[in-house]
């Protein structure tokens, strides 16, 4: 077994918590997520001209600072279209995101555009089922991070 410790105090090797291993008094109990959850909702819930809800996303306060998240979402656009493409797939790919664009889940972002404080990128990737009636669907990686920097699920 070997250890490779890089920006750390030394102190942090003693602590518990490093290795996974939590009191459980600081624990919130499942019950009390829940209910977190449930005010969040009520708190935030909104809804949209086309009688769609809207709810934010239940943020840590304080969070580290993301990064926009660009160019890990590029390189992946980049290997998956190549993967899609080999599998003959990449239009049937397409068109689950023209549908989202149509349906306004998703929207087209100009590259030449800055990209402002608090937008991100979130990667995806293809998943692939033969014997379904979407046999290609994308799936958003929210576990996908730059070096030294939180993902978005580190966040919330």
């Amino acid at each position: 077994m070997s250890l490779l410790v890089n920006d750390v105090n030394i102190s942090d090797l003693w602590r518990l918590d490093t290795l996974n291993i939590n009191d459980p008094a600081e624990n919130q109990s499942r019950k009390e997520i829940e209910e977190a959850a449930k005010e969040h909702f009520e708190r935030s819930v909104k809804g949209d001209n086309e009688g769609r809800y809207i709810v934010s996303l239940p943020w840590i306060h304080d969070h580290p600072p993301l990064s926009d998240g660009r160019k890990i979402a590029e390189r992946r656009l980049n290997s998956c279209t190549k993967a899609l493409e080999r599998a003959e797939k990449l239009v049937d790919y397409d068109d689950v995101f023209q549908d989202w664009q149509r349906e306004g889940i998703i929207e087209e972002v100009d590259p030449m555009q800055e990209i402002k404080q608090g937008q991100h990128f979130l990667p995806h990737h293809p998943v692939f089922k033969e014997n379904s009636t979407t046999e290609v669907r994308p799936v958003f990686d929210g576990s996908a991070k730059e070096r030294n920097t939180p993902s978005i699920n580190d966040c919330l």
